[in-house]
C-alpha cells in the first residue's frame, strides 16, 4: 500500500495563460499565449486563429485583428501584411489576400500564425476581435 502524499499548490504571478476568443463582424478569432521569455529570449510567443463565419456566404480577401494587452507591448514579428499600436497596448495586424495566404470563402478556418511581442512580465490578452473584414472578392471564386 502507498502512502499518501498531500498535493501542493504553486502559484507563480508572472504567468498569465488562457485562450481568448471574440468575434467581431463576421469573424471569430482566438488568441493564446503559447511562449513566455526565457532561456535568453526576450518576447513573447501568441498563436492566433480565426474562422470566417460569413453567414451571407461572403468570400474576405483583408482582415484586421485588434489585440489589447494588459500592458504596453513592442510589437516584433508576426505574419501580417502590415502591424499598427507598437509601444502600446493594442496591436492592429491587417492581413490582405496581396501575400497569398489570407483569402477566405465563408466558412472557412484559418490559421493566423504566431505574433511575437516584448513586454514586461506578466503581460496577459485582454481581448481579441476582428475589427474589420472585407466582403470582397478578386479572385472571381
Amino acid at each position: 500500500m502507498k502512502n499518501y502524499e498531500k498535493p501542493v499548490v504553486l502559484v507563480n504571478e508572472e504567468l498569465a495563460e488562457g485562450v481568448y476568443a471574440a468575434s467581431g463582424d463576421c469573424y471569430t478569432v482566438t488568441a493564446k499565449i503559447v511562449q513566455l521569455p526565457e532561456l535568453g529570449k526576450d518576447w513573447y510567443t501568441i498563436q492566433m486563429d480565426g474562422v470566417h463565419d460569413a453567414q451571407d456566404g461572403h468570400h474576405s480577401s483583408e482582415r484586421v485583428i485588434k489585440v489589447v494587452f494588459n500592458q504596453v507591448v513592442t510589437y516584433q514579428a508576426s505574419n501580417a501584411e502590415s502591424v499598427s499600436g507598437s509601444g502600446s497596448n493594442i496591436l492592429y495586424l491587417t492581413y490582405v489576400q496581396g501575400n497569398g495566404s489570407y483569402h477566405n470563402n465563408a466558412q472557412d478556418t484559418l490559421g493566423l500564425g504566431n505574433l511575437e511581442v516584448v513586454s514586461e512580465p506578466g503581460l496577459a490578452i485582454n481581448s481579441v476581435s476582428c475589427s474589420y473584414c472585407s466582403r470582397s472578392c478578386f479572385d472571381g471564386h
